[in-house]
């Protein structure tokens, strides 16, 4: 068994996920040092090759990248990578709940996090798919990291959350819903201890502002829940305080952070078409812009100095994604047997 995640917090480390249209994903690692990001020239885990479809990024936990892949011809699977020990491990396809064979637009997300009851890593797969009627199914299922089958929860969530990457702190999972009128949000939570979904109010119930999912996001941030909010030229960092871990109605939102960007030369771009992808790094946040001309800038908040920089990514780096991860040292082979480096994991 890995050691336990620690609460000391540890300084984040950057890696830049590249995807290409021939079915692969190279993981490098990045350097910031303020100014500039740079990239180590090699990859520093197996690429991931799959024939017909390819690897789409789902979440980070500790220092494991999940990679989720789904089509007709081969199924959908799912697999977890440690990229500082160049690890692959394939997860068992084997449930109990079977999606039936007519049905189409499947489509799944998961989340992982740590049961402190029983000292084992879970994650949870949240589905959904459209029945011959049309009528739409939620389901969810649960893994214990190195057992053999996935097993459907009694109860699904009551919305599916799509569009959204899953952010872990405290045994627990959580998705960024927006609301059906684009003008609000909620927070689904996923316990892995008593393994049930629940709603965690947020600080901005009363916020109303048109697509604010576009502007708000969460993050693992020191080690507990946060969110952020760039929806004007403002940067609020609201973090979630645990009173008591078992009891949900103690749990309070603290505004830590407030950073009055008009102060500052440097604002988010006026033609920007949403933010995403937000992530720590040594000595703040940092979050990716995209504005309507598929242009790609990356802004690092200092929230020492108050200040923001930003880097912009070149066309060809426009489908790069950065990320971070911690050094907690979850070892895969501990939980089945790795795929071989540089195989085709289509139909595995």
């Amino acid at each position: 068994m890995d050691a336990l995640p620690t609460k000391i917090h540890q300084v984040p480390r950057l890696f830049l996920l590249s995807p290409s249209p021939y079915g692969e994903q190279r993981m490098h690692p990045l350097k910031y040092d303020g100014d500039s990001l740079t990239k180590s020239k090699h990859a520093i885990v197996p690429q991931l090759k799959s024939i017909g479809s390819y690897y789409e990024h789902d979440f980070v936990f500790c220092n494991l990248f999940g990679f989720t892949r789904s089509d007709v011809r081969n199924g959908r699977s799912f697999v977890l990578v440690n990229p500082l020990k160049r690890e692959v491990l394939m997860l068992p396809t084997k449930s109990d709940l079977q999606v039936p064979p007519n049905s189409f637009c499947n489509s799944d997300t998961f989340g992982m996090g740590f049961d402190n009851m029983t000292n084992t890593y879970k994650i949870v797969r949240v589905s959904r798919y459209l029945k011959e009627d049309h009528q739409t199914v939620v389901t969810a299922e649960v893994l214990v990291l190195g057992t053999s089958s996935w097993q459907e929860l009694p109860l699904a969530p009551p919305c599916y959350p799509s569009c959204t990457v899953a952010t872990s702190t405290h045994g627990a999972v959580h998705w960024l819903i927006s609301g059906d009128d684009k003008l609000s949000i909620h927070i689904l939570s996923f316990d892995f201890k008593n393994e049930e979904f629940y709603w965690t109010p947020h600080p901005l119930a009363l916020k109303i502002k048109l697509d604010l999912s576009l502007f708000v996001h969460l993050l693992n941030f020191r080690g507990s829940l946060a969110l952020v909010d760039v929806s004007s030229s403002d940067i609020e960092i609201w973090v979630l305080v645990l009173k008591n871990y078992d009891d949900k109605k103690k749990h309070e939102w603290v505004l830590n952070y407030k950073i009055y960007m008009h102060k500052h030369p440097l604002r988010l771009g006026t033609h920007a078409s949403g933010v995403f992808y937000f992530g720590e790094w040594e000595h703040g946040i940092f979050f990716h812009e995209e504005n309507y001309l598929c242009r790609r800038s990356i802004f690092f908040v200092n929230l020492t100095r108050r200040s923001m920089k930003s880097v912009l990514l070149k066309d060809r780096q426009s489908h790069m994604t950065i990320h971070n991860c911690t050094d907690n040292m979850i070892s895969l082979k501990n939980y089945g047997d790795l795929v071989e480096e540089g195989r085709n994991m289509s139909g595995c």
